[in-house]
């Protein structure tokens, strides 16, 4: 008999998938928490920008383990390839309006 998937709690045995099942929800109910308070601070000070890409960001990452997962590869490739795109927009979110107050100014 074969008790490689199942962990010992005191007198019972439970699947570790259980075990990571409710790690996984208890994680993802720690981000939720976290990610209303952000969104609530941010629609305090107007900031949709930063709301955008907060959201954005979520859904890429999201979506690019899904793939990940779907097509059976390393999701480190994956995600450093996704993690660099949002560097860049985060980047370009913060630099380009400032270069076109400057712009607007020169004039």
């Amino acid at each position: 008999m074969s008790l490689s998937g199942i962990v010992s709690i005191g007198n019972i045995g439970i699947n570790a998938v259980y075990v990571y099942l409710g790690m996984m929800l208890l994680c993802t109910a720690a981000v939720y928490y976290i990610v209303k308070k952000i969104y609530k601070w941010a629609i305090k000070k107007q900031m949709l920008r930063f709301m955008s890409y907060i959201g954005a960001s979520t859904i890429i990452i999201s979506l690019t383990v899904i793939l990940a997962v779907l097509q059976e590869r390393n999701a480190w490739q994956f995600l450093k390839a996704a993690m660099q795109s949002l560097a860049f927009l985060g980047i370009s979110l913060a630099v380009l309006p400032l270069l076109h107050q400057f712009l607007l100014k020169r004039k």
